[in-house]
């Protein structure tokens, strides 16, 4: 902790530099880099797990892996993964034998066709699941049809969509025919997907929630005034789009050229490995995160974790009861909100295994076929059920901590649960100012900007008093016009680069707040309630929690990093810093900063 210090800096003017100045200074950045900060070193423990776990031929994990692996095969095997697709699509006579020809392969192989089908919990009715019809999402951006980013894309996405259609057997004429109808659709699709509103269509069994109705109808109507061959064309070209990065190496180097090169502006494709790696996690992730938890997780960091999470929760309870700005009805539903709230950490109790599934580490689409299927079979069963909050859907491995609204209920992997922001052997305050802010921000989520709009089960409505959601709003703005007002200077240069949105970052940075003086407090009970809390003196640790907590957030970026987060939600790691701690007069009296002080200024922004 200490070796990452810059003893030279008064804490008291910079404090993201006093915390994180040794180490930002000898600290650089890679050619290929654009930020180094704690996420990065949790990702590059986790990277040495799973590049184990891949080749430790673990059971289905393997057979799974190795067969993306086996780009020998694949090349062997050329179109023969999905020539049975083919041919159906190709011998069809009808638009409605079309239409149904393309359904089936979806149902089978996961390809996204005309409309994508889910199952999640009810808008309305949030403790039960129901099926959810929605527009299936674009292959680009919706600003990439427009100018000037078409003009920059068109040739090189009609010369990727004419190889698909050539090295799936096409003379030169139809592919360049069949690029014109594929683009005609896409466009025309965007168009639809423009209107949106919601409307539940029921039958006597199953609610279907179709969000953006006029879409599906309109959609309709463009299948059916297609000619047969156009449609037939556009199902063969979802197909090849779908399965391109699963094929022989010619259709992999021309899907990677566009989407990787010219659509994401990579300079270099990601190696096989990578690409193997995250099919691995997209596919078979929660029996990847299985394995994963093996290897890091044990049944005293996640009671520890537990412990602590429920420490937080009581922690935010105390600063509602103690708000003094609300109303007693706002206060009794916020305090209700916050008993129903659940949490997960580590990572699914009863993960996805596939029981029931062999894989061929010479098959690798036959493999993702299977995967897909078993899990449109696995999710069709949810319908008209119970929501389930214990219900995982991220994967074990995942670096993020998330709250979702609609479950009221915060995510913590234990990816996320790793040193240096957990390590059951260090001191409390290390603990504390490290996960346990990142919980208290979790936690701080449902009761932010975003967050409020939901109650405790999770459903969208008003739980404000006119008069509470009014001094909201007002608080809220004050965070609005602090962080609005900071600069993001180049950490090469120095030079302005620009100006933090405070309007945008307005969740994230009442979460930051809330989450600190939440955690602060949690601690400060944690101290005085154990005797022999912490290794340090009460005002050593205090300082150390502190200290630990900016540390979190220690950060080097680019100036293109810079660029990308000043439209980002989440402020630079040393605005999150300044910002917060500025804000706390508990920061304030374990450093004795003087009032007016940078780190200490007269006005201050508080909501939880």
């Amino acid at each position: 902790m200490t070796s990452l210090m810059d003893h030279s800096v008064d804490p008291c003017t910079d404090f993201f530099s006093y915390s994180c100045g040794t180490w930002y200074n000898k600290t650089t950045l890679d050619a290929n880099q654009s930020t180094i900060n704690v996420p990065t070193v949790l990702e590059a423990a986790a990277d040495k797990v799973i590049e184990k776990l891949l080749n430790a031929k673990l059971p289905k994990l393997a057979e799974f892996y190795d067969a993306c692996m086996d780009t020998a095969t694949l090349d062997t095997l050329g179109l023969a993964p999905i020539e049975v697709h083919l041919k159906a699509i190709r011998s069809t006579n009808s638009t409605v034998e079309a239409i149904f020809r393309g359904a089936t392969i979806s149902k089978a192989t996961g390809v996204p066709m005309f409309v994508k089908l889910s199952v999640s919990p009810d808008a309305i009715e949030t403790t039960r699941n129901v099926l959810s019809a929605k527009p299936v999402g674009l292959p680009l951006d919706q600003n990439d049809f427009y100018e000037p980013v078409w003009s920059l894309i068109e040739k090189p996405y009609r010369k990727y969509l004419a190889k698909i259609f050539r090295l799936a057997g096409h003379a030169k004429a139809e592919a360049e025919a069949a690029t014109d109808v594929v683009i005609f659709f896409l466009r025309t699709s965007l168009q639809l997907q423009a209107f949106g509103f919601d409307v539940r269509a029921r039958s006597n069994t199953t609610t279907v929630v179709v969000r953006n109705f006029r879409y599906l109808d309109d959609i309709e109507r463009l299948l059916r005034v297609l000619t047969v061959d156009s449609l037939k064309t556009i199902i063969e070209y979802k197909v090849l789009d779908f399965n391109a990065p699963f094929l022989s190496t010619p259709f992999v180097k021309a899907h990677s050229n566009f989407y990787d090169k010219i659509k994401n502006g990579l300079k270099e494709p990601p190696s096989r490995a990578m690409m193997c790696r995250g099919q691995v996690e997209t596919s078979i992730g929660e029996l990847l995160g299985s394995y994963y938890l093996k290897e890091v997780w044990t049944d005293k960091t996640a009671a520890e974790a537990n412990l602590l999470v429920l420490k937080l929760k009581a922690a935010f309870m105390t600063g509602l009861e103690s708000a003094e700005w609300l109303d007693d009805a706002t206060r009794a539903n916020a305090q209700d909100k916050l008993s129903k709230l659940t949490h997960l950490v580590g990572g699914p109790k009863n993960p996805k295994t596939y029981p029931t599934l062999t894989f061929d580490p010479k098959a690798y689409i036959a493999n993702l076929n299977k995967v897909s299927a078993f899990d449109t079979t696995f999710n069709l069963a949810l319908i008209d059920t119970a929501v389930d909050k214990h219900l995982w859907n991220k994967l074990a491995l995942a670096l993020n901590g998330y709250y979702q609204p609609s479950k009221n209920r915060i995510v913590i992997p234990a990816a996320y649960l790793q040193p240096p922001f957990f390590d059951a052997k260090a001191d409390p305050s290390a603990n504390y100012g490290a996960i346990g802010f990142i919980i208290g921000h979790e936690i701080s989520h449902g009761f932010d900007n975003r967050g409020r709009r939901y109650d405790g089960n999770g459903t969208k409505k008003p739980w404000w008093t006119e008069t509470a959601a009014k001094i909201f709003r007002e608080k809220a703005e004050c965070f609005v016009e602090q962080y609005g007002s900071m600069d993001v200077k180049s950490e090469l240069t120095g030079d302005l680069l620009g100006k933090l949105d405070g309007r945008r970052t307005r969740g994230e940075t009442i979460a930051d707040n809330g989450g600190l003086n939440t955690v602060y407090r949690a601690y400060r009970d944690f101290v005085n309630a154990e005797v022999e809390a912490t290794k340090y003196t009460k005002e050593a640790g205090e300082k150390m929690f502190w200290i630990r907590y900016a540390q979190s957030w220690c950060e080097k970026n680019s100036d293109a990093h810079l660029q990308v987060l000043l439209t980002d939600v989440h402020p630079p790691g040393r605005h999150r810093v300044i910002g917060t701690v500025q804000n706390s007069v508990d920061f304030a009296k374990a450093f004795n900063c003087p009032v007016d002080s940078p780190m200490n200024p007269t006005k201050k922004c508080v909501l939880w």
